[in-house]
Protein backbone atom coordinates (compact mmCIF):
# COMPACT_ATOMS: atom_id res chain seq x y z
CA UNK A 1 0.00 0.00 0.00
CA UNK A 2 2.51 2.99 0.86
CA UNK A 3 4.04 1.50 -2.70
CA UNK A 4 1.30 2.37 -4.25
CA UNK A 5 1.12 6.04 -2.68
CA UNK A 6 4.63 6.76 -3.87
CA UNK A 7 3.98 5.85 -6.94
CA UNK A 8 0.83 8.10 -6.67
CA UNK A 9 2.94 10.53 -5.33
CA UNK A 10 5.95 10.06 -8.05
CA UNK A 11 2.81 10.42 -10.95
CA UNK A 12 1.41 13.56 -9.68
CA UNK A 13 4.89 15.24 -9.47
CA UNK A 14 5.29 14.10 -12.92
CA UNK A 15 2.23 15.77 -14.11
CA UNK A 16 3.38 19.04 -11.99
CA UNK A 17 6.00 18.97 -14.17
CA UNK A 18 5.01 18.18 -17.49
CA UNK A 19 2.16 21.44 -17.34
CA UNK A 20 5.36 23.36 -15.58
CA UNK A 21 8.01 22.96 -17.43
CA UNK A 22 6.78 22.99 -20.94
CA UNK A 23 5.78 25.91 -23.36
CA UNK A 24 4.00 26.32 -26.65
CA UNK A 25 7.40 26.67 -29.07
CA UNK A 26 7.17 29.34 -31.53
CA UNK A 27 7.96 28.79 -34.84
CA UNK A 28 11.45 29.76 -35.93
CA UNK A 29 10.27 32.22 -39.01
CA UNK A 30 7.89 34.01 -36.57
CA UNK A 31 11.38 34.40 -33.81
CA UNK A 32 12.78 37.81 -34.22
CA UNK A 33 16.37 39.02 -35.19
CA UNK A 34 17.55 41.85 -33.53
CA UNK A 35 19.73 43.16 -36.52
CA UNK A 36 16.93 42.91 -38.74
CA UNK A 37 14.77 45.38 -36.83
CA UNK A 38 14.37 49.13 -36.71
CA UNK A 39 16.63 50.51 -34.10
CA UNK A 40 14.22 51.42 -31.13
CA UNK A 41 13.19 47.79 -31.26
CA UNK A 42 16.22 45.94 -30.68
CA UNK A 43 17.11 46.32 -27.20
CA UNK A 44 13.46 44.74 -26.55
CA UNK A 45 15.30 41.61 -28.69
CA UNK A 46 18.49 41.27 -26.93
CA UNK A 47 17.70 37.87 -25.88
CA UNK A 48 16.60 35.64 -28.53
CA UNK A 49 13.61 33.37 -28.39
CA UNK A 50 15.12 29.93 -28.14
CA UNK A 51 13.24 27.15 -26.61
CA UNK A 52 16.17 24.95 -25.60
CA UNK A 53 18.87 27.91 -24.65
CA UNK A 54 17.73 30.54 -21.53
CA UNK A 55 20.52 32.92 -21.88
CA UNK A 56 21.37 33.32 -25.90
CA UNK A 57 21.49 36.81 -26.57
CA UNK A 58 23.01 39.61 -28.86
CA UNK A 59 26.15 41.28 -27.65
CA UNK A 60 25.58 44.53 -30.05
CA UNK A 61 23.92 47.98 -29.46
CA UNK A 62 26.21 48.78 -26.50
CA UNK A 63 27.90 52.35 -26.62
CA UNK A 64 31.68 52.96 -26.70
CA UNK A 65 33.52 55.56 -24.63
CA UNK A 66 34.50 57.35 -28.10
CA UNK A 67 30.37 57.50 -29.46
CA UNK A 68 30.72 54.12 -31.82
CA UNK A 69 27.98 51.36 -31.42
CA UNK A 70 28.89 47.75 -31.18
CA UNK A 71 27.16 45.92 -34.34
CA UNK A 72 24.02 43.83 -33.59
CA UNK A 73 23.93 40.34 -35.36
CA UNK A 74 27.84 39.99 -34.71
CA UNK A 75 28.27 38.65 -31.87
CA UNK A 76 26.35 36.50 -29.33
CA UNK A 77 26.19 34.94 -25.98
CA UNK A 78 24.24 31.92 -25.09
CA UNK A 79 23.77 28.83 -22.12
CA UNK A 80 24.29 25.32 -22.92
CA UNK A 81 23.14 24.73 -27.06
CA UNK A 82 22.61 20.49 -26.51
CA UNK A 83 18.72 21.10 -25.78
CA UNK A 84 18.22 22.88 -29.27
CA UNK A 85 14.93 21.98 -30.89
CA UNK A 86 14.44 21.60 -34.61
CA UNK A 87 13.17 24.98 -34.50
CA UNK A 88 16.22 26.57 -32.44
CA UNK A 89 18.00 25.29 -35.05
CA UNK A 90 16.71 26.56 -37.66
CA UNK A 91 16.37 30.06 -36.07
CA UNK A 92 19.77 29.51 -35.38
CA UNK A 93 20.30 29.17 -39.29
CA UNK A 94 18.88 32.59 -39.70
CA UNK A 95 21.12 33.90 -37.26
CA UNK A 96 24.10 33.33 -40.19
CA UNK A 97 26.47 31.88 -37.18
CA UNK A 98 29.57 30.66 -38.88
CA UNK A 99 31.54 29.45 -35.63
CA UNK A 100 30.79 28.54 -31.82
CA UNK A 101 33.29 28.98 -29.19
CA UNK A 102 32.95 26.42 -27.23
CA UNK A 103 33.95 26.67 -23.30
CA UNK A 104 32.64 23.67 -21.83
CA UNK A 105 34.94 20.79 -20.42
CA UNK A 106 35.38 17.68 -22.28
CA UNK A 107 33.23 15.95 -19.58
CA UNK A 108 30.21 18.72 -20.16
CA UNK A 109 30.59 18.37 -23.77
CA UNK A 110 30.70 14.54 -24.61
CA UNK A 111 27.62 14.39 -22.19
CA UNK A 112 25.68 17.05 -23.86
CA UNK A 113 26.75 18.03 -27.24
CA UNK A 114 25.29 21.05 -28.72
CA UNK A 115 23.17 20.85 -31.58
CA UNK A 116 24.99 22.94 -34.36
CA UNK A 117 24.03 24.09 -38.12
CA UNK A 118 26.12 22.89 -40.88
CA UNK A 119 27.44 25.72 -41.41
CA UNK A 120 28.87 26.34 -38.12
CA UNK A 121 32.48 25.50 -37.43
CA UNK A 122 32.87 24.60 -33.25
CA UNK A 123 35.98 26.02 -31.81
CA UNK A 124 36.79 24.16 -28.57
CA UNK A 125 38.41 26.07 -25.50
CA UNK A 126 37.56 23.55 -22.55
CA UNK A 127 37.89 25.38 -19.44
CA UNK A 128 37.35 23.08 -16.34
CA UNK A 129 36.81 24.16 -12.52
CA UNK A 130 36.67 21.16 -10.91
CA UNK A 131 38.95 19.09 -9.77
CA UNK A 132 38.55 15.94 -11.78
CA UNK A 133 35.72 13.34 -10.62
CA UNK A 134 34.24 15.35 -7.91
CA UNK A 135 31.28 16.75 -10.04
CA UNK A 136 28.68 14.76 -8.67
CA UNK A 137 29.76 15.14 -5.26
CA UNK A 138 30.09 18.96 -5.21
CA UNK A 139 26.35 18.92 -7.05
CA UNK A 140 25.43 16.81 -3.84
CA UNK A 141 26.61 18.93 -1.31
CA UNK A 142 25.50 22.62 -3.11
CA UNK A 143 21.85 20.86 -3.25
CA UNK A 144 21.76 19.80 0.13
CA UNK A 145 23.56 22.80 1.21
CA UNK A 146 26.54 21.23 3.38
CA UNK A 147 29.03 23.56 0.91
CA UNK A 148 28.34 27.70 0.86
CA UNK A 149 28.02 28.42 -2.31
CA UNK A 150 28.48 32.29 -1.85
CA UNK A 151 31.92 33.08 -3.06
CA UNK A 152 32.44 29.81 -5.49
CA UNK A 153 31.68 31.65 -8.51
CA UNK A 154 33.66 34.95 -7.44
CA UNK A 155 37.13 32.64 -6.88
CA UNK A 156 35.94 31.09 -10.80
CA UNK A 157 36.51 34.67 -11.79
CA UNK A 158 39.95 34.83 -9.66
CA UNK A 159 40.79 31.43 -11.31
CA UNK A 160 39.84 32.59 -14.81
CA UNK A 161 41.80 35.27 -15.33
CA UNK A 162 44.89 33.33 -13.32
CA UNK A 163 44.60 29.76 -14.69
CA UNK A 164 42.81 30.15 -18.36
CA UNK A 165 44.45 32.39 -19.67
CA UNK A 166 45.54 30.05 -22.71
CA UNK A 167 41.94 29.65 -23.77
CA UNK A 168 40.90 33.44 -23.86
CA UNK A 169 44.28 33.83 -25.55
CA UNK A 170 42.74 31.54 -28.57
CA UNK A 171 39.43 32.88 -27.97
CA UNK A 172 40.69 36.25 -29.33
CA UNK A 173 42.76 34.80 -31.98
CA UNK A 174 39.85 33.44 -33.38
CA UNK A 175 37.99 36.64 -33.18
CA UNK A 176 40.81 38.40 -35.12
CA UNK A 177 41.32 36.25 -37.85
CA UNK A 178 37.68 35.11 -38.22
CA UNK A 179 37.05 38.23 -40.90
CA UNK A 180 34.34 39.70 -38.91
CA UNK A 181 31.77 36.40 -39.76
CA UNK A 182 28.67 35.92 -36.96
CA UNK A 183 29.85 33.51 -34.17
CA UNK A 184 28.25 32.57 -30.94
CA UNK A 185 30.49 31.32 -27.34
CA UNK A 186 29.17 29.28 -25.12
CA UNK A 187 29.53 27.47 -22.07
CA UNK A 188 27.06 25.73 -19.76
CA UNK A 189 25.05 27.97 -17.92
CA UNK A 190 26.31 30.78 -20.60
CA UNK A 191 27.38 33.40 -17.28
CA UNK A 192 30.55 32.31 -16.16
CA UNK A 193 32.93 31.18 -18.54
CA UNK A 194 31.39 32.79 -21.57
CA UNK A 195 30.33 35.86 -19.25
CA UNK A 196 34.00 37.02 -19.05
CA UNK A 197 34.50 36.33 -22.10
CA UNK A 198 31.96 38.81 -23.13
CA UNK A 199 33.09 41.31 -20.61
CA UNK A 200 36.82 41.07 -22.53
CA UNK A 201 34.97 41.66 -25.97
CA UNK A 202 32.91 44.88 -24.75
CA UNK A 203 35.95 45.93 -23.19
CA UNK A 204 38.39 45.69 -25.34
CA UNK A 205 35.97 47.41 -28.08
CA UNK A 206 35.93 50.58 -25.90
CA UNK A 207 32.28 49.96 -23.89
CA UNK A 208 32.18 51.65 -20.70
CA UNK A 209 32.88 49.18 -17.61
CA UNK A 210 29.17 50.02 -16.37
CA UNK A 211 28.21 49.16 -19.25
CA UNK A 212 29.82 45.86 -19.12
CA UNK A 213 28.48 45.23 -15.46
CA UNK A 214 25.07 45.91 -16.74
CA UNK A 215 25.42 43.16 -19.73
CA UNK A 216 26.98 40.75 -17.23
CA UNK A 217 24.39 41.37 -14.75
CA UNK A 218 21.23 41.13 -17.64
CA UNK A 219 21.81 37.31 -16.97
CA UNK A 220 19.43 37.61 -14.04
CA UNK A 221 16.76 39.13 -15.76
CA UNK A 222 16.93 36.89 -18.78
CA UNK A 223 17.28 33.00 -16.77
CA UNK A 224 15.26 34.18 -13.32
CA UNK A 225 11.68 32.50 -14.24
CA UNK A 226 13.85 29.44 -15.99
CA UNK A 227 15.92 29.13 -13.24
CA UNK A 228 12.73 29.56 -10.73
CA UNK A 229 11.15 26.44 -12.66
CA UNK A 230 14.67 24.77 -12.50
CA UNK A 231 14.38 24.77 -8.24
CA UNK A 232 10.82 24.10 -7.89
CA UNK A 233 11.99 20.73 -9.71
CA UNK A 234 14.52 19.92 -8.03
CA UNK A 235 12.58 20.33 -4.58
CA UNK A 236 9.82 18.58 -6.02
CA UNK A 237 12.39 15.56 -6.67
CA UNK A 238 13.99 15.86 -3.40
CA UNK A 239 11.01 16.33 -1.49
CA UNK A 240 11.55 19.85 -0.72
CA UNK A 241 15.47 19.12 0.86
CA UNK A 242 17.27 21.01 -1.37
CA UNK A 243 18.82 24.00 -0.79
CA UNK A 244 17.42 26.16 -3.21
CA UNK A 245 18.61 29.20 -1.86
CA UNK A 246 22.28 27.96 -1.88
CA UNK A 247 21.52 26.75 -5.74
CA UNK A 248 20.45 30.23 -6.89
CA UNK A 249 23.58 31.91 -6.04
CA UNK A 250 25.38 29.44 -8.36
CA UNK A 251 22.72 29.75 -11.20
CA UNK A 252 22.66 33.73 -11.10
CA UNK A 253 25.37 36.51 -10.86
CA UNK A 254 26.93 39.17 -8.62
CA UNK A 255 28.87 42.39 -9.73
CA UNK A 256 31.35 41.55 -7.64
CA UNK A 257 31.79 37.95 -9.75
CA UNK A 258 32.89 39.76 -12.18
CA UNK A 259 34.49 42.44 -10.64
CA UNK A 260 36.92 39.63 -8.83
CA UNK A 261 37.91 39.06 -12.51
CA UNK A 262 39.07 42.73 -13.14
CA UNK A 263 40.30 43.24 -9.62
CA UNK A 264 42.46 39.67 -10.46
CA UNK A 265 43.82 41.42 -13.97
CA UNK A 266 44.82 44.44 -12.13
CA UNK A 267 46.88 42.51 -9.27
CA UNK A 268 47.85 39.58 -11.23
CA UNK A 269 48.98 40.76 -14.86
CA UNK A 270 49.66 44.91 -13.42
CA UNK A 271 46.43 45.96 -15.49
CA UNK A 272 44.22 45.80 -18.20
CA UNK A 273 46.50 46.52 -20.89
CA UNK A 274 49.68 44.26 -19.42
CA UNK A 275 46.73 41.38 -19.89
CA UNK A 276 46.02 42.40 -22.96
CA UNK A 277 49.19 42.61 -24.35
CA UNK A 278 50.81 40.15 -22.69
CA UNK A 279 48.32 37.83 -21.74
CA UNK A 280 45.98 37.49 -24.65
CA UNK A 281 49.05 38.80 -27.31
CA UNK A 282 46.64 41.42 -28.76
CA UNK A 283 48.98 44.11 -29.88
CA UNK A 284 47.54 47.75 -31.54
CA UNK A 285 46.96 46.57 -34.87
CA UNK A 286 44.77 43.55 -33.23
CA UNK A 287 42.52 45.55 -31.51
CA UNK A 288 41.92 48.45 -34.08
CA UNK A 289 41.18 45.14 -36.18
CA UNK A 290 38.20 44.26 -33.54
CA UNK A 291 36.92 47.60 -33.28
CA UNK A 292 36.77 47.98 -37.40
CA UNK A 293 34.88 44.75 -37.76
CA UNK A 294 32.87 45.13 -34.62
CA UNK A 295 32.18 48.74 -34.68
CA UNK A 296 30.21 51.22 -36.67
Amino acid sequence: MKFLKYIGFVGLLAVISFFLFNEKEIASLERPIPANLSENLREDSRKLPFTGAHNFRDLGGYKTADGKTVKWGKVYRSDNLHSLTDEDVKYMERLNLKSVVDFRSDEERNEEPDRLTPDMTPILLPIKFEPEGITETLMRDLTFGDLDSSNLLRDFNIILVKEFTEEYRQFFRHIVDNGGEPFVLHCTAGKDRAGFGSAMILTILGVPREKVIEDYLLTNTYVSDHVDSELLEIELKTFFRADSDNLRKINLVEERYIQAAFDTIDSHWGGMDKYLSEGLNLNESDIEKLKSIYLE
